[in-house]
């Protein structure tokens, strides 16, 4: 079969039915702003407002129209049709029926007048539609913003193809910032789960785990950039130029983030490296350690309120500025990268005069299968972080005291 897609301008169209199938050849047309009129006997009680005739098809009705699509599936109307085409030359496209048509409809990915066409010259219309998702998911919207600017341009004698070449490939090129979440693979959003699998490069941190790595298609890239202490480690600027370079050669990149790209991640810092280089970047929120940890850092009568810090400050520094949190009443302060910071915690809080009653949570690899969860005072918390491992979290407030009503687990200690 020989077709050749095109764009027809302002085309005059009669619909024939009023059943599910011309329903949605109403919504295309509407959606596309096309003058077309609907003729049926009934319709759907939901059918799209249109113009629209309740009454038997007849010759007289495609009088005014080159372009006829039979949407009743009635061998009776489809008859009528070829007799018509004996006198009038019009097109006609039988709706499932590929043989008796004389046109197809394309899935359409439309960006105002960006219209980007996927035709299976009607053997498996559902293909087109699988093909025409993908194209959609990864097309920019802002595409149609960039076409009406070229318009405009165009318009006042201006055509700039170089410009138009750079401003097109850099609307193009894409990096997601994907928050991996805690570990456990059932945690990541169904955005996260989908882009993993559609990616061609992948950049992952140190502290995602196997789970997550083993969704990973095989032909997907996977690069290692984690930051590990005690280890050598790529630094902040290596991990931006290697994405850099993967995006100019084409590639879709995922950047695999531990927790949230945003929560202690340097997910930020990302973006905007990314974005000032006219790199479009798309930030896939994903479950932090920090506030999923089995516990409700808010709970009446425990905690009116929590904050979220970091131990670990750049260039290896410590971070101590937030210990006169603790003082506050009934407030959950959860710490993350402090469990190399023990000692310098515990000895800035007696200079704050801390109560060692403090309830203190160590909670290692959470959400994993060997998570671990260690509870006791301020007084002992030098000993109780010898019994954690890496990845880890510090819980301090009186919610800790819930644990053990809240995780009733063999691995509570």
């Amino acid at each position: 079969m020989k077709t050749l897609p095109i764009t027809l301008k302002s085309p005059k169209i009669v619909l024939i039915g009023g059943g599910q199938v011309a329903k949605q050849k109403a919504s295309v047309l509407i959606k596309n702003g096309i003058d077309f009129r609907v003729i049926s006997k009934e319709f759907l009680p939901d059918f799209p407002e249109c113009n629209r005739s309740i009454k038997e098809f007849e010759k007289s009705d495609i009088a005014q129209f080159f372009i006829v699509i039979d949407a009743t599936g009635s061998d009776s109307v489809g008859e009528a049709l070829f007799e018509l085409k004996k006198e009038k030359n019009f097109l006609l496209n039988r709706v499932d029926k590929p043989d008796e048509c004389d046109f197809f409809f394309n899935s359409l990915v439309v960006r105002g007048d960006l219209k980007i066409a996927v035709s299976t010259s009607g053997k498996s219309p559902k293909m087109g539609q699988i093909i025409r998702d993908r194209i959609d998911k990864e097309l920019p919207y802002s595409s149609a913003e960039l076409l009406e600017k070229f318009g405009k341009e165009r318009e006042s004698g201006v055509v700039n193809i170089e410009k138009i070449d750079r401003e097109t490939e850099k609307l193009c090129k894409k990096v997601y910032l994907i928050g991996a979440g805690t570990g456990d693979p059932e945690l990541l959003t169904i955005k996260a789960y989908r882009t993993i699998q559609s990616v061609d490069t992948i950049f992952y941190d140190h502290l995602i785990s196997k789970d997550i790595l083993d969704l990973v298609p095989q032909e997907c890239q996977l690069i290692s950039v984690g930051k590990q202490k005690g280890s050598h480690s790529k630094k902040q600027s290596e991990i931006n130029q290697l994405m850099i370079d993967e995006v100019e050669k084409g590639k879709r990149v995922g950047r695999l983030k531990a927790g949230d790209p945003y929560i202690f991640g340097r997910g930020g810092e990302e973006y905007l490296f990314l974005a000032e280089r006219g790199i479009n970047v798309e930030v896939i929120s994903g479950v932090s350690s920090s506030t999923s940890y089995g516990l409700p850092p808010t709970m009446r009568g425990y905690s009116s309120g929590f904050s979220v810090v970091s131990a670990h400050l750049s260039g290896n520094r410590v971070n101590l500025d937030w210990i006169e949190l603790l003082k506050i009443k009934n407030h959950t302060v959860t710490v993350l990268m402090g469990l190399s910071r023990v000692k310098e915690i515990k000895k800035r809080a007696d200079e704050l005069n801390i109560s060692e009653t403090t309830k203190v949570l160590f909670i290692s690899n959470i959400s994993r299968e060997n998570e671990k969860r260690v509870s006791g005072e301020l007084r002992e918390i030098i000993e109780l972080s010898k019994n954690v491992d890496r990845p880890a979290i510090i819980i301090f407030g009186e919610v800790v005291q819930l644990d053990k009503d809240f995780n009733r687990g063999d691995n509570f200690e």
